[in-house]
């Protein structure tokens, strides 16, 4: 569920304040629409009823995507030069919000923070992009028969990795180096242009003592 309160917006131009609805807890796992305002840029923009002007709201609002691990305390941009003040706020405010969410918070997510629309934009229209190269390499393992891992997203978003891979044994069984590679080598012998797949394939041949990455629960 999402969430909006009542503000006094003030215009950038200096004309009279007004009242106005603005989102300040955002679920983007329940409320693509809104997902997608907050992609384009045009979630909490405001309009001045006196000179028309648009503008963004100076309310902080927090980003929460739980299927992503996404958690962002989003401030406005004016507040980037008291960062260390603001960082402190979220950190009392996770607290909070840990106990609000209950067992709806993930136990090892851990909150961001953004100033300004254009770093949430550009995390959500990457992660858009990701998924969609997902559905692709899913369309090609199961016409392969190959089996799927779903990686941490977190874990995978950090170290710019796919979130999901393939591996070669039948559903079921577990995933290893070996058949990780094999799984890698024949999704891309079948589709090439998965580029993301190519890179981690190259990551892997290149550290042949790493670890495996953690699954998603």
């Amino acid at each position: 569920m999402s969430f909006k309160g009542v503000i006094e917006a003030k215009c950038p131009k200096g004309c009279e304040p007004f009242e106005a609805e603005v989102w300040s807890f955002i679920n983007g796992s329940a409320s693509p629409n809104l997902r997608e305002a907050l992609a384009a840029k045009e979630c909490n923009l405001l309009l001045c009823p006196e000179c028309h002007a648009p503008f963004f709201s100076q309310d902080p609002f927090i980003y929460f995507e739980p299927t992503a691990d996404i958690l962002v305390f989003v401030f406005p941009e004016s507040f980037r030069a008291e960062e260390a003040r603001w960082r402190k706020k979220m950190s009392e405010d996770f607290i909070a919000l840990k106990q609000a969410l209950g067992k709806n918070m993930p136990l090892d997510m851990e909150p961001e923070i953004m100033f300004g629309p254009e770093d949430l934009a550009e995390l959500l229209n990457r992660e858009t992009y990701r998924a969609e190269e997902w559905e692709v390499m899913t369309y090609v393992a199961r016409e392969l028969g190959l089996s799927l891992y779903k990686v941490k997203p977190h874990f995978a978003r950090d170290h710019k990795m796919p979130g999901v891979l393939p591996f070669a044994p039948a559903r079921g069984a577990s995933m290893t180096r070996a058949n990780l590679l094999s799984g890698l080598e024949q999704l891309l012998k079948a589709n090439d242009r998965l580029t993301a797949y190519q890179e981690y394939l190259d990551a892997l041949r290149a550290a042949p003592d790493a670890a495996l990455p953690p699954g998603k629960a």
